[in-house]
Parts: C-alpha cells; structure tokens; sequence
C-alpha cells in the first residue's frame, strides 16, 4: 500500500519550513540548568535534512559550541531544548519562522565526521568555511552539538501549523 499523500498545504508548508531552516542561519536556543532556571543563546546552526521526503520533516539541527558554555553545559542534564528559527528583519506582525521542541546533545565521536561535514557544508553554501574534525576535538575549544526534533510548529504571519516529523 503506498504512504498516503498529504495534502498540498501540507507540503507547501514543508517546503516552506524547509526554506527557513536554509535560508535563516541563527537559532535562538532554549535551556534549562539542573535547578530548572532558564537560559537562551543564539547560535549559528546548519540543518542537515536526512531525507528529502516532502511528507515529513526530517531534519538535525547542527551547531558548534564551547563544551563550558551555560548552555553546553546545561544540556548535559537536561537535553530538552525549545529553539526558534526567524528572520527577525520581517516587518511588524509579518514573518516566517519555526518553533520547535527538541532533545539536544554533542554529537558522538562515531556520527562527528558525517555531522561535521553537514554543518562545513551548511557553512561553505552561507560564505563561511568548512571545518575539519582537528577543529571540534581535543584540544580544540569546539564541540559539535546537534537537535532531533520532536515537535515543530511553522509561523506564517499570524497563524500557526504543526509540521510531521520523521
């Protein structure tokens, strides 16, 4: 029996989404420490789509950061994550962006070397550059962190839409 398609809105809004995690490249990530007190950092990110379905999102969200930073550090305990993706240059009560729940964690030194290429190739397609794994290991500063999603919400304007996840 073939997947049942979905219908065009929902794609549309798909592709949509799709275009905001490649076109917009800061989140604004979400942490909470042990006690529960609240943290929130900008990061610059690269998504990796791991497939190009147009039924589903199906996206890791990629970032590089300091292993002591409040919110490396915070993740470590608690790996649920709130993150909003969006162009904050979208005139007044306009815009396009994405909140999404996530569980976030470093990348495992087995997934590093496919992960940081996704992120050097996010990073070469903005004008930056693309990164090596000396750059992310001992005893470099940088750590390779990522977000699986498992909810996600598209904002167009004024109205909200839950997107399928893989």
């Amino acid at each position: 029996m073939p997947p049942l398609e979905l219908p065009e809105a929902v794609v549309d809004r798909l592709r949509i989404a799709t275009a905001v995690l490649r076109d917009i490249r800061y989140l604004t990530l979400a942490t909470a420490d042990p006690n529960g007190r609240p943290w929130a950092s900008t990061v610059w990110f690269g998504a990796s789509l791991r497939s190009p379905s147009t039924q589903r999102l199906d996206v890791e969200l990629l970032w590089l950061s300091r292993p002591e930073a409040q919110h490396s550090t915070n993740l470590l305990e608690r790996p649920e994550v709130a993150i909003s993706v969006f162009d904050s240059r979208q005139p007044a009560d306009t815009g396009v962006g994405l909140q999404l729940a996530a569980r976030a964690e470093p990348v495992p030194a087995d997934e590093l070397e496919a992960a940081l290429a996704a992120f050097s190739a996010a990073s070469v397609a903005a004008g930056g550059n693309a990164w090596t794994l000396r750059q992310v290991q001992e005893p470099a500063p940088l750590r390779v962190y990522r977000a699986h999603l498992d909810r996600a919400l598209l904002l167009v304007d004024d109205s909200r839409a839950e997107l399928p996840l893989s």
